[in-house]
This record gives structure tokens, C-alpha cells and sequence, in this order.
């Protein structure tokens, strides 16, 4: 039986992927592994596919036999090549917490998942040649990973020892092992599911494990650990990073229809808005209806969110400048605005994700950490923070202001540069971190009073502050006729929602109510279809526009002090400028989002007002005078009177 199914191996291996097996041939002993795909060797022999899958334990000793029978093209031998499986059915992909492990002991399986820890390289024993120290003869006994286990006797002299390990007779191999916690509960923040898995050989320091990132592990489940409830672990075969980038997404027919719909006919989506623009229709798709009601301020608070999930361009320029694309965004508010609730969408609705509560997480668990604990048997494991986790995606930090001064620390030299140093054993290494952070916090004491400056009612260091593209405050609404209207949309909302969970009759103002402009799917289709698009300024208007925008914005406040605070020479001499070049390449970002968010491959006239509108805001949101501000009626504005904001949110 058993050379039977080496037979059946050496023939797929000849007649189907001769040309992978003629290539490992000759890069072979530096290279020992040959990746095969389920799927293909499903359809040449279901019966031998589907024995890899249910007893892979067994079964990939006959596909290595099968390997070392294939005629070869060169003279060499593949004694030692390994076979790496990936493409599994749907049957046997799933993630960490979504299966049962009684079921699947022992099977092969696809574990979908991002890394939470992960130790580093080190050397393991494989097969250890014990030594008789009174007759000298070896023992060899091979070992899984976390085990150990001494000869009982002496195969020579019959007695029981003592040993000692003969190094020079033993084998050793790389090792890693690491913890893949399920994708969808980490950006969610809720209570997380996960698996540890042992790579060992080629395997360990996979790149996409080094940089802590989602990846695929195909391996066997098996059971470690003694006693009556053993710990289900998997011993992995292979490793891939996860899905697509964002250039590679390929979309399919319907897809490709909804984005040009959406370019072409936004007017076609049922919104409540006049003359609506793409933009308008991602606006009034988010999620919760009654946050995107009717008040101004909060659909500038919805559409830089949607501007944030759409992002500009991130790249190195030829001189090796670093182009940042992500946009920060802080959502300072008084408790029941809303804030959360958008903070919560807009890291389920997004691509890729990781949530975090600034109460229940320290530093590193926003940044990353080497520490030093049980999972490495001693030795430093890398923890990846919510920045890490987010990478080429958007971190999601709720409570920011309790997150305390060593987080906030940290925090600000990543959001700086994007990457995340390391220093484990000597050795310096760095995470990528390229991702914008969504900030949601509240003022001390719980509420804003009306009086005080945003920078005195946070407890967020300035500095921090700086980082942040749009600041937008969210306050409890006075106004009777806004108070009035949420409290309505609220309540509608909730009638709705409860008649279609208990299967009631909705009439079409209900069904209008609860049901979505877009889906989720189409929503996170739409945003990785912008995301491929990098839009460049129609003509020199555009580039000249914000120019003077800047400048109006950068001389305001000398300007507004220049005969109190004039030096001699008649210069400014007065506080440090708050707007610095960060707020152009702000308003820079702002302006691509928004040409992207409207499936749109040049910067328009029309983007560049939307970036001065909310950067605008975000400056007074600062209580820094300002020149231009759309966001709040436009004209001239020196100062923001406390009456302006007590009545919007």
C-alpha cells in the first residue's frame, strides 16, 4: 500500500508540476521546500488529496518518499525535501476559536489569523544523541517541539545512564513559535481567540511573521500538555502572508458596475441629499443614520472619517523622503455624541483594522513590546501593539485620554515615522506601523464646560496633538431643533430595527429606516477600489490654491499680533506659530482623500475646498485664529466665541 501511494505522488510530481520539482532540483540542499497546492492535486487524484487532509501525519511521509523517487532533470538526490501544501479547501480553512479541535484532531488545516506574539529564532533539538558515560555508546531519540525525554536505558550496557548529550552527533533546526489570534475579534477589540503554532526549518522568520503581520498557516492540529482537557496547538507545514494589497484586489463583474455607478450615477443611490457627489453617497452610507443627521459639523465629522478609510498615497520619493498618506483623525466629544459608536463602524467597516481601548492597554500594547515570559521558555517574544496590527490599515484607539503618558509617549514617535524600533538581545530591529490612528477621547472631567480651550480640556500632551490631520470635537447638542431631530432619528431607528428582528410588517418608511445604501462588502469593495487610485492635481490651480491657503494660515496669528510682539526689526517675536507645514501636508491628504472618495484620478478644485472646510474646522476646534474657515460660515474668524459652539455637537 504503502509504495502504491508513493507511486501515485511520483506521478503528479512527473506529470503535473515537473517543472517545480526540476527547479527545487537544482537550488536544492539551499532550498528544501516544494510548495504544492491542494486544489491542483485534488483534481489529478481527489482520494490521495483528501488522505493528506485527514491524516497528514502519516501521509506526508509518502509524499516525501514520492519526492525522492521523481526522476530528476540533474544528478542529485532530494532526501531531505519537504512538502508545503497550501490552497485548502473550504472544508479545512478557518481561524483560531471557529472550530472545533475534537473534530479536527489531526487533520491538515488552513488556520487564517494575525500574529499577537511571536518569539524569536532559536536553534531546537530534533534528534539528540544521547551518550552513555560509561560505555559511550548514543542513543538517538528524536523530539516535537516542548519535548524532552531521556533513554530509559542504555542500548549498549543495558544500564540507565548517566547521559549527556553529544552535540556533534545531534540535529538541530531553526525554531519559532508564535500565537495567531483570530483577525476578526482583534479589530473588533472584543474577547480574542487564538492558537499556538510551532514553525520549525525554513519556516521560522518567515517574513511575514517577522513583521507580526495576518498571515495563513497551514499545519496538522494536534493536542499538547497532559491531563484530562489537552491544549490544541498546530505543528505548521507552510506560511503565507493573508489576502491581497490593496494594488493587488481584483473585483468582480458586480463590483466593477457598483463602482461605476457610483462615479457616474451617485445621483441613482437613495440619499437625502441634493445633487449628491460620490463622496455624499460613502457619507450617507456610514453607519449610524442618526450620528450623519442633519447638522453640519456632523457631516464634516462623517466625511473625515470616510476620508480616513480611504487614505491618500503613502511612498518613498526619489530622494528618499517618506510621503505619509494615512490620516490621523481625534474625535474629542462629550459622552453620548456618537463618537464611539463611528469609531466602532469605521473599524468593522474597514479593510484591515485593530481596535483598542486606551483604558486597558499600556504602551506597548499600542505600540510593541519585547518581553521576556513563559511563552518563550525564558527567552523575548514580540508583542505587536494595536499600531503594528494595523498596518496598512487604520488603528481604531477608544479612550485615548486614558491611555496615560507612557502610551501617549510612545505613540507620538510612531505616528511620526511609522515604524515602530525594537531593541530584543542586542539586537535592533523595527515593525512597519503605516497606518492612520483614529483617536476617540473625552474631555477632563467627563464634559466640556464652553469656555476652555480644547488643548486645556484634554489630557493629551500637545505634542500628540501635532500628529493629528483633523481634530473635530464632537459636543452635546443645546440646540433645541438638532436635540429634537436625533432624538426622533434615534427612536425611528430603534422602531425598525425591532420590527425586522421579530419578523413585524415594515411599511417603506421603515424599510427606508434600517436599510443600508450600501452593504458592508460593498462599502469595504469601494474603499479598497479608491484606495488603487492615486489621483494627482488637475492643473496649477489646484497646487497654487492650497499654497495660499497655507500662507493665509500660517501668517494669521503674526499678522493678528505683529505691533504687540514685533522684535526691533519689526519681525514676529511673540508664541511658537501653531501652523506649521504639517497642517499643509494635512490639508495635502485630506485633498487626495477626497478626490479618491469620489473614484476620481485627479485633484479638483472641489477637493482642495473640502481640505480647507475641515482642516479649517480642526484649527478652530484648536481655538487657533484662523483665516479661511468654511467649517464654520466662512469669512474672517480671529477668535472662536464660546456662544459659537454651545449649540451643535
Amino acid at each position: 500500500m504503502s509504495d502504491e501511494l508513493s507511486d501515485r505522488v511520483a506521478q503528479y510530481l512527473r506529470w503535473q508540476v515537473s517543472d517545480k520539482v526540476a527547479l527545487l532540483a537544482q537550488r536544492y540542499p539551499d532550498d528544501t521546500s516544494l510548495t504544492l497546492d491542494w486544489t491542483d492535486l485534488a483534481r489529478w487524484d481527489p482520494t490521495l488529496a483528501e488522505d493528506i487532509l485527514d491524516a497528514p501525519d502519516s501521509m506526508l511521509e509518502y509524499v516525501e518518499r514520492g519526492i525522492r523517487d521523481t526522476p530528476l532533470p540533474v544528478d542529485t538526490s532530494l532526501g531531505q525535501a519537504t512538502p508545503r501544501f497550501e490552497n485548502l479547501p473550504e472544508s479545512h480553512t478557518t481561524a483560531p476559536g471557529e472550530f472545533s479541535p475534537s473534530d479536527r484532531r489531526g487533520q491538515l488545516l488552513a488556520l487564517e489569523g494575525q500574529v499577537a506574539k511571536r518569539t524569536q529564532v532559536q536553534p531546537r533539538l530534533v534528534e539528540a544523541a544521547f551518550e552513555c558515560q560509561r560505555c559511550g555508546t548514543l542513543t538517538r531519540i528524536p523530539f516535537e517541539p516542548g519535548q524532552f525525554i531521556e533513554p530509559f536505558e542504555c542500548v549498549g550496557c543495558e544500564t540507565k545512564g548517566p547521559f549527556r548529550i553529544n552535540p556533534d552527533q545531534s540535529r538541530y533546526e531553526d525554531y519559532q513559535k508564535l500565537l495567531l489570534e483570530n483577525p476578526s475579534s482583534a479589530a473588533l477589540g472584543g474577547d480574542t481567540s487564538d492558537i499556538i503554532a510551532h514553525l520549525q526549518g525554513d519556516l521560522a522568520g518567515h517574513g511575514a511573521i517577522a513583521n507580526c503581520q495576518d498571515v495563513v498557516l497551514v499545519g496538522e492540529l494536534q493536542f499538547r500538555g497532559g491531563g484530562p482537557i489537552p491544549e490544541p496547538q498546530v505543528v505548521v507545514n507552510s506560511v503565507q502572508a493573508a489576502g491581497q494589497t490593496y494594488q493587488d484586489a481584483e473585483f468582480t463583474a458586480d463590483q466593477r458596475d457598483l463602482f461605476e455607478r457610483l462615479r457616474e450615477r451617485p445621483e441613482s443611490f437613495d440619499v437625502d441629499i441634493e445633487d449628491p457627489s460620490t463622496a455624499d453617497v460613502l457619507m450617507a452610507a456610514a453607519a449610524p443614520k442618526f450620528v450623519s443627521g442633519s447638522h453640519p459639523r456632523d457631516r464634516q465629522v462623517v466625511r473625515g472619517l470616510v476620508l480616513q478609510l480611504v487614505s491618500a498615497s503613502t511612498f518613498d520619493g526619489p530622494d528618499g523622503s517618506h510621503y505619509r498618506g494615512d490620516v490621523h483623525v481625534l474625535l474629542p466629544g462629550d459622552p453620548g455624541t456618537g463618537k464611539s459608536v463611528l469609531a466602532k463602524w469605521a473599524a468593522a467597516v474597514a479593510p484591515r483594522s485593530a481596535f483598542a481601548s486606551g483604558e486597558r492597554v499600556s504602551g506597548p500594547g499600542l505600540t510593541a513590546a519585547a518581553v521576556k515570559d513563559d511563552f518563550s521558555d525564558g527567552g523575548f517574544s514580540i508583542e505587536p501593539g494595536v499600531l503594528v496590527r494595523a498596518h496598512e490599515g487604520i488603528a481604531v484607539v477608544d479612550e485615548l485620554d486614558k491611555a496615560g503618558d507612557d502610551a501617549i509617549e510612545k505613540m507620538h514617535s510612531a505616528l511620526a515615522d511609522q515604524i515602530l524600533p525594537l531593541s530584543l538581545g542586542g539586537q535592533s530591529m523595527t515593525l512597519p506601523a503605516e497606518c492612520g490612528l483614529l483617536g476617540v477621547c473625552n474631555p477632563l472631567g467627563g464634559h466640556f464646560a464652553g469656555d476652555e480651550s480644547l488643548v486645556d480640556a484634554l489630557g493629551i500632551n500637545s505634542p500628540l496633538l501635532s500628529r493629528f490631520d483633523l481634530i473635530m470635537q464632537m459636543r452635546s447638542k443645546q440646540d433645541r431643533e438638532h436635540v429634537r431631530e436625533l432624538a426622533e432619528s434615534m427612536i425611528r431607528t430603534w422602531s425598525a430595527s425591532l420590527k425586522d428582528a421579530t419578523g413585524q410588517a415594515l411599511d417603506t418608511a421603515d424599510a427606508d429606516t434600517i436599510d443600508p445604501v450600501l452593504s458592508m462588502d460593498q462599502y469595504r469593495a469601494v474603499l479598497l477600489r479608491a484606495r488603487q487610485l492615486h489621483p494627482t492635481p488637475a492643473n496649477d490651480r489646484v497646487i497654487e490654491a492650497l499654497a495660499a491657503w497655507f500662507e493665509e494660515q500660517k501668517m494669521a496669528l503674526p499678522e493678528r499680533y505683529r505691533d504687540a510682539l514685533a522684535d526691533a526689526d519689526g519681525q514676529y517675536h511673540g508664541p511658537p506659530v501653531p501652523v506649521t507645514a504639517r497642517k499643509l501636508g494635512a490639508a495635502r491628504r485630506v485633498a487626495q482623500a477626497a478626490a479618491r472618495a469620489n473614484l476620481r484620478e485627479e485633484i479638483t478644485m472641489a477637493d482642495v475646498e473640502v481640505a480647507k472646510e475641515l482642516v479649517s474646522r480642526s484649527l478652530a476646534d484648536l481655538d487657533i485664529p484662523i483665516v479661511h474657515n468654511a467649517g464654520l460660515g466662512g469669512g474672517d474668524v480671529n477668535r472662536r466665541e464660546p456662544a459659537d459652539l454651545s449649540g451643535v455637537s
